[in-house]
């Protein structure tokens, strides 16, 4: 019964996911589009002008959070989490 249950929600989750992408055309967004915006950020051009901080920024890109264009898109959006974002990789340079 709960084999089922699991069996029914992947499904129901997959015809989702198809409805979302072939029907109504919702893509992901563009990592580099929004690395593109958030370099534009006055609050981001500030952290990059710092060289310690430059290096893990760079990193974040390759292989860290800015690798996640959700979460790119909270920081740019959101203010807690842009100050959460400042915090986290000011702690790294220390």
């Amino acid at each position: 019964m709960m084999l089922f249950l699991l069996l029914c929600l992947i499904t129901a989750g997959l015809v989702i996911e198809v409805i979302q992408k072939r029907v109504l055309k919702i893509k992901d967004p563009d990592i580099h589009e929004l690395w593109t915006e958030l370099e534009k950020e006055e609050w981001y051009i500030v952290l990059i002008n710092d060289t310690q901080l430059k290096e893990w920024i760079t990193l974040e890109k390759q292989s860290g959070l800015l690798k996640d264009p959700y979460y790119v898109r909270k920081i740019m959006d959101s203010e807690g989490h842009r100050e959460g974002f400042i915090n986290y990789i000011k702690n790294k340079t220390k």
